[in-house]
């Protein structure tokens, strides 16, 4: 598993945790299935009740897991008190074996996933310790898979179509082979091929694997040898159309082809484009990231000091009684080091999304339009206006807590409605040829606001696990505007 480095846990809350499992295995006249599975345990080590952390930790992973992942739905769970979702222990605990649809889960964990599956936020999650690689590599690091290490255009080119290269990514194997962007590739091995040719090529190469490619640049045709090795994938690409730059953006990251991540691609775009007068920014089909990319991100296209919006947070109150609280936070580029006017501030700025386009994306986008009235082209957005805390938990597994919703500086929210685009285009194609036009013009601006109609993606009765075989990890089914914090238990 790839190391990974956390942000900081900001408050301590190890203490209260225990404090908690102190008063929970100590009072004998509390019953139920979770207490007496604690007394039971702590009788087989010879342990006497309350117990202190360190005998906490040496019951059976599978309780500490479930005590830990209840601890925190009850701490940071933004509808666990406000919308009274979070019920006893003993409502999930020794529940799910009954329940068939249960089966496909390791049966340590069973209850974990029916605890959470009673929340009605679909992003909040737990994920066993068989899914650790795949979250702490959709949560840190852009696509890192074997290929060529090329960005085909698929907005101009169908399926069918030729494979034009519209980026070719730094260090990758065509880089080294001397592939350039523009140049359209006619042949692999002699086979002639088209954009879906070469895109099912690339999926099922293997690393070591060679290949001779033949491309067609302007009037001169080249014969290149490359050979497949692994690819760390940008999230940022820059394209031209005339004088105008477009900025694609895939998703927001900590670790991309930089350390810096994402918001480092994205000034390194600005850089490169230092001079434009219209931007293009596309965010088509980007499900979001990390708010640490999109909020800075944002304030790069804004006059200093704008505020980016404002965050409802679900939080642990250490003043008192260690209990939830929920507070409103203004959202501002100094919380992210940032000061002065965004590198783009000036610049005409237009944005394209679809309902592919989520949370941070919606985020950046809403912070952007509120602030300067810039308008958006395509099709409504997601309408995911919530983020999530993801933590680490004892038995190596993570737990995905819906801890945030998200207004604009003008406390309205587009969660579950989603963004109304100015223009509306069906097709991806369609919304950058109207993006150019609008970008070329510069003088539109936004009228449009946000969907009063639901988008359907937040039902509000509680959801219930799918039947079927083992539950299926999907990267842009469970990303989202997100913020790590360390496992509660020392030492994990």
């Amino acid at each position: 598993m790839k190391k990974i480095s956390l942000f900081p846990f900001f408050i301590s809350i190890c203490a209260f945790l225990f404090a908690s499992c102190d008063i929970l295995v100590s009072d004998r006249d509390e019953e139920g299935a979770f207490e007496e599975a604690i007394r039971d345990a702590a009788r087989e080590k010879g342990l006497s009740l309350p117990l202190s952390e360190r005998e906490f930790e040496m019951l059976p992973i599978e309780l500490q897991e479930f005590e830990m992942t209840y601890e925190l739905l009850d701490l940071f769970y933004l509808y666990a008190h406000t919308k009274h979702e979070l019920g006893d222990r003993n409502d999930y605990y020794d529940v799910s074996g009954t329940l068939p649809e249960y089966r496909k889960y390791p049966a340590e964990y069973s209850d974990i996933y029916y605890m959470f599956d009673q929340m009605s936020c679909p992003f909040t999650n737990y994920f066993d310790p068989s899914f650790s690689e795949m979250i702490a590599d959709a949560l840190f690091y852009s696509d890192y898979d074997v290929g060529f290490g090329i960005r085909l255009d698929t907005i101009e080119q169908p399926a069918s179509g030729s494979a034009v290269v519209l980026n070719v990514f730094p260090n990758s194997p065509a880089e080294k082979a001397g592939i350039k962007e523009g140049d359209v590739i006619i042949s692999i091995d002699d086979n002639p091929v088209n954009r879906q040719d070469v895109e099912e090529q690339e999926t099922a190469s293997k690393d070591g694997d060679k290949f001779k490619f033949v491309v067609s640049r302007g009037e001169t045709l080249d014969t290149l040898n490359i050979k497949v090795q692994k690819v760390k994938t940008p999230t940022v690409f820059v394209n031209y159309r005339g004088d105008i730059p477009m900025i694609t953006i895939s998703e927001f990251t900590d670790t991309t082809i930089t350390n810096e991540g994402t918001y480092g691609e994205f000034k390194d775009a600005l850089e490169q484009t230092a001079g434009a007068k219209a931007t293009i920014i596309n965010l088509a089909d980007n499900g979001g990231g990390s708010v640490d990319h999109c909020e800075p991100m944002a304030a790069e296209l804004l006059p200093a000091n704008t505020v980016l919006g404002y965050s409802i947070n679900a939080d642990i109150d250490t003043i008192h009684d260690y209990t939830q609280i929920i507070d409103t936070v203004p959202m501002l580029p100094s919380d992210y080091g940032k000061t002065g006017d965004g590198m783009a501030n000036d610049r005409y700025i237009v944005f394209i999304q679809n309902g592919g386009t989520a949370s941070c994306s919606e985020l950046m986008i809403s912070a952007v339009t509120a602030a300067r009235n810039a308008p958006v082209v395509g099709t409504r957005s997601y309408g995911k206006g919530i983020g999530q805390y993801y933590f680490e938990t004892p038995a190596g597994g993570y737990a995905g807590v819906t801890s945030s919703q998200f207004f604009d500086k003008n406390h309205n929210s587009y969660h579950t409605y989603g963004i109304e685009p100015d223009i509306i285009k069906l097709s991806l194609k369609d919304a950058v040829n109207a993006a150019f036009e609008i970008a070329e013009e510069g003088t539109m601006v936004r009228t449009a606001g946000y969907s009063n109609t639901p988008t359907g993606h937040f039902p509000s009765l509680t959801r219930k696990s799918k039947s079927g075989g083992k539950p299926q990890f999907n990267r842009r089914d469970h990303f989202g505007a997100f913020k790590v914090k360390k496992s509660p238990i020392k030492g994990r």
